[in-house]
């Protein structure tokens, strides 16, 4: 049992198993391919209903997670080989490892590797020397990102819900359990920064009477009660009275229209009526934003099923009338449209993008200018064993370990009295 369960941390652990995964679902999103043409997406409802693909896709942060283990448990080993307690060294935990013949004393090499820059700790049977800066923080933020990157996804395709709902000033915000709040203001101004040319504030308050409780904007969402609010579209909800002569009893309430940007058309159905409205927003004299401005009038075209009877504008607090037909704009609230979406994976996202950076912010410097460099030596019974481990191109720190070689070897050749002393070896 415990041979197969070594088997399988080996497997999981390797780096192999990610591209293995990564490509099978890669081989999945061929053969849909050809049967959608969206096939991303087509990807991503089979899998949040396919336990199968699911387990597949929680093997990768499986995967890093044993990864990141490794790594932390391979560095741990290491500081306590440095420190001078080294338990068994496993292969691989070192890029070179040389056996040599025992030599009693290291002060020689030890006063050859302080001069080359290195920093030297001797102790009871072992020497120590490091140079540089171990890439060990940024190989472990790197590590954790790519977890967090696939347990997110992970969570976010098996458990995540949302809804579209229409955000009106002045009215509830309209969650999917009630209670969101009662939306104050919806704003949108002529931003300062170099990325977004416009900014939104809506602004949402606990009740009709209380301050503004919270601000939702573009960027980033916000986390209102569970959800994190995505505004999609923006728009007006006018209330409107409409009359016909087939239609004696009439039509008023609000209805809700994407129509941003200017130009836009959006259709009002007429509910028990064949009749619909197009609407779209007449351009302001000055030329200004009717969003951002806040007051708007709206040109439409009357329909009864695809036969167009009439079109016209009126403005808001205004009316048309003209063969029996009574169009009035009542009043008018900016709209956005937005999604509603829980989604907890999303925040595992977001950490994995914030230790990308860092990592590589970190990682970029410390290899070019100061890359970790290290080398152990252990006396042994009837033996020296000497590690090294290099981080990016160690041309130099090889030569140098080779020349630390050259000198226990002499050192025991001196030793032994089968050679005369030959002093430094350069």
């Amino acid at each position: 049992m415990k041979k197969l369960l070594d088997s399988v941390r080996a497997l999981l652990s390797s780096r192999a198993a990610s591209p293995v995964i990564i490509g099978l679902f890669l081989l999945v999103y061929i053969v849909i391919a050809f049967e959608t043409e969206d096939a991303l997406t087509a990807l991503i409802a089979l899998t949040s209903q396919s336990l199968l693909l699911q387990a597949l896709l929680a093997l990768l942060p499986v995967s890093c997670a044993f990864r990141l283990f490794g790594a932390a448990q391979s560095e741990l080993l290491r500081h306590r080989a440095r420190s001078g307690a080294p338990a068994s060294l496993p292969a691989g935990l070192y890029e070179e490892t040389v056996q040599l013949p025992a030599v009693q004393a290291l002060e020689r090499l030890q006063e050859r590797l302080d001069a080359e820059g290195y920093r030297t700790s001797r102790g009871a049977g072992y020497l120590s020397a490091r140079k540089g800066v171990s890439s060990f923080l940024p190989r472990l933020l790197l590590l954790s990102a790519i977890f967090c990157l696939f347990a997110g996804i992970l969570i976010s395709i098996s458990s995540r819900t949302s809804h579209r709902a229409p955000v009106i000033e002045g009215e509830p915000l309209p969650t999917s359990r009630g209670g969101g709040g009662l939306v104050k203001r919806i704003d949108m101004k002529n931003g300062t920064g170099r990325v977004l040319a416009r900014v939104l504030d809506i602004q949402v308050a606990a009740s009709e009477s209380g301050e503004a409780e919270q601000s939702f904007g573009l960027y980033p969402p916000a986390l209102h009660r569970g959800y994190f609010v995505y505004p999609r579209y923006l728009g007006f909800s006018p209330m409107i009275r409409f009359a016909a002569p087939d239609l004696p009893g009439g039509f008023q309430g609000p209805v809700v229209l994407n129509l941003y940007p200017a130009g836009r058309e959006d259709r009002a159905e007429i509910p028990g009526s064949p009749y619909r409205i197009v609407f779209s927003v007449a351009p302001r004299a000055d030329g200004s934003d009717p969003f951002v401005a806040g007051t708007v009038s709206f040109q439409f075209k009357i329909l009864k099923g695809e036969e167009l009877l009439l079109s016209g504008a009126a403005p808001v607090g205004g009316e048309f009338a003209k063969d029996g037909y009574r169009l009035a704009v009542l009043d008018s609230r900016r709209m956005v449209l937005t999604d509603f979406v829980k989604d907890y994976g999303v925040l595992l996202i977001w950490t994995a993008l914030i230790c990308f950076g860092v990592a590589a912010c970190v990682w970029l410097p410390l290899r070019l200018l100061v890359p970790g460099r290290e080398m152990l030596f252990l006396q042994l019974p009837d033996s020296t064993r000497a590690y090294s481990r290099a981080e990016g191109a160690g041309t130099g720190h090889a030569g140098v370990f080779h020349e630390a070689l050259d000198l226990l070897e002499a050192e025991a050749g001196n030793a032994a009295g089968k050679c005369p002393p030959k002093g430094d070896v350069r």
